[in-house]
């Protein structure tokens, strides 16, 4: 292994890009690096060896056996006064075994990596002190910490995992690192003024609604950096940088992958079934819904974190959903398998048909993720069937029915206030909707079977009852009686989704 260390670098001078001209020179150079406390893959870094299989199979014994350089156990030990002990072997393969544990069939993958602020500063602080003690290697060309850090990693999810780098990859992985030692040393940079400022703490909320500590920005730091010379900088911050007695952590380790889509068209056979988990105060007011009866095996079958049920518009808990079904996706966060078959899709919705469920599904598929704007975007465009049970306070005789269904054959338009029932929740606005057809027929005593069709939004039951005068024209305005709707049922919905899955590649 040591020779292998030699042969690289000498390879290296050969090629003449080295800052080198001699084996002997870079060694010299190593030494005075090892005395300012840095790893061995950092003194490959100031020495300008380009990133390859060396850093992946080298240790810092290794490296400092080859170049003449190694020091007692107790500075061994230390972590590194550069890298603050991020460029470590052992912990690129704990995080690819932690990726390997979460069993992603991912074939490629990227990996994003934020670094502690106090690296960039230390970067310049052994630039400085490299310059004093004549090295000439630290100044440019010098491979950022950043990039052997992902490189050792890629190297690692490549021999556990079977894994390659793909810049462009759906599956990323994100690792953070912190080092709470050191985590104000980049104040130095800023006026007093400012500094204070840094010093009180600064938090954003993440996706989750979580309250994040942050800092300065990476990119006003080096910028800074950057106006300062090596002698005010000399002045401000110690060079060589100054030992540490803690290593670097990694404070968060994410794995997140693109979500998987499926489409499909959803049926209510019974009343009670929320589209979504109906819950109020931490109390459940149904029992179920339709997102859990789909979304669960297929949360099974993916092994995803979570996932979202998207409907193209959604029915009262009360209103059954009939004919072909409400069009809807299911967005599956995070899944850790993706190749998966259309046969497993069918067998979900098979598994519906055979226990007798209330909810099914039909033509449930993978879809393209630029298909769920189909549902989106069919909001404002299609139309609904709905037929409703009725009851009147009296009794219509036949040309009040005749009247009514002979204005039903043009369209209706109404003018809807938000609901009631629906104010805590909605802004309060007038809505014009349109109805396309009304149908009334009588089925016995003050009953009667009521067919309507409707644009995108309108409120069914607001227009049967009028919500106290908020529903202009409503049936019971049209009929001059009080009008009450008892049973509700979807029957159609307007909009040609899923579309084909011919060639699709999730």
């Amino acid at each position: 292994m040591s020779e292998t260390v030699e042969d690289a670098v000498a390879a290296w001078i050969k090629s003449g890009k080295s800052a080198y001209e001699s084996v002997e020179q870079a060694k010299q150079a190593a030494a005075k690096l090892r005395g300012f406390g840095l790893c061995g893959l950092c003194i490959l870094r100031y020495i300008q060896l380009p990133v390859g299989s060396i850093y992946h199979e080298s240790t810092t014994h290794d490296i400092c056996l080859s170049l003449g350089t190694e020091t007692e156990q107790s500075q061994r030990d230390q972590p590194c006064t550069a890298c603050l002990g991020v460029l470590n072997l052992e912990l690129a393969a704990s995080i690819a075994e932690k990726y390997k544990a979460e069993e992603f069939d991912s074939q490629d993958v990227f990996v994003g990596v934020e670094l502690p602020k106090s690296i960039y500063l230390r970067h310049r602080s052994v630039q400085v002190a490299g310059k004093q003690q004549g090295i000439p290697s630290v100044d440019s060309g010098v491979p950022e910490v950043k990039d052997v850090v992902r490189y050792l990693i890629l190297r690692q999810f490549l021999d556990t995992c079977n894994v390659k780098a793909d810049a462009s990859s759906e599956m990323k992985i994100e690792v953070t690192f912190s080092h709470r030692d050191s985590a104000q040393e980049h104040e130095i940079l800023l006026v007093a003024d400012q500094a204070q400022q840094a010093k009180q703490p600064k938090y954003r909320r993440d996706k989750k609604g979580s309250a994040k500590q942050t800092g300065g920005s990476i990119n006003a730091m080096l910028a800074e950096l950057d106006r300062c010379s090596d002698d005010s900088f000399a002045q401000k911050f110690a060079c060589p940088p100054p030992a540490i007695s803690s290593a670097a952590k990694v404070e968060s380790l994410v794995f997140k992958r693109a979500s998987l889509f499926v489409g499909g068209r959803y049926l209510k056979l019974e009343r009670g079934i929320s589209q979504s988990p109906f819950i109020v105060e931490g109390r459940r007011v149904v029992e179920t819904s339709v997102a859990e009866v789909v979304g669960e095996p297929l949360q099974q079958l993916v092994r995803c974190d979570e996932y979202n049920l998207v409907g193209s518009g959604r029915e009262d808990a009360d209103v059954r959903m009939l004919g072909d079904g409400r069009p809807f996706y299911i967005e599956c966060i995070n899944p850790r398998i993706k190749a998966i078959s259309q046969e497993q899709i069918h067998e979900i919705e098979a598994k519906l048909v055979g226990s007798d469920s209330p909810v099914q599904v039909r033509r449930f598929q993978l879809i393209h993720p630029n298909d769920t704007s189909i549902i989106k975007e069919g909001e404002e465009n299609k139309s609904k069937h709905y037929c409703a049970l009725v009851w009147f306070s009296e009794q219509l005789n036949q040309a009040k029915i005749d009247k009514i269904n002979s204005l039903g054959q043009d369209e209706i338009l109404l003018q809807q206030k938000t609901p009631i029932r629906v104010l805590h929740r909605r802004s309060p606005l007038t809505r014009p909707k349109k109805l396309l057809s009304l149908e009334i027929s009588h089925i016995e005593g003050c009953f009667y079977k009521v067919k309507i069709e409707s644009e995108a939004g309108a409120y069914i039951k607001e227009f049967v009852h009028g919500d106290l005068g908020r529903t202009t024209p409503s049936l019971a305005e049209l009929t001059g009686c009080t009008a009450d709707i008892l049973e509700l049922d979807v029957e159609n919905v307007s909009l040609d989704f899923p579309p084909s899955t011919k060639g699709l590649d999730c």
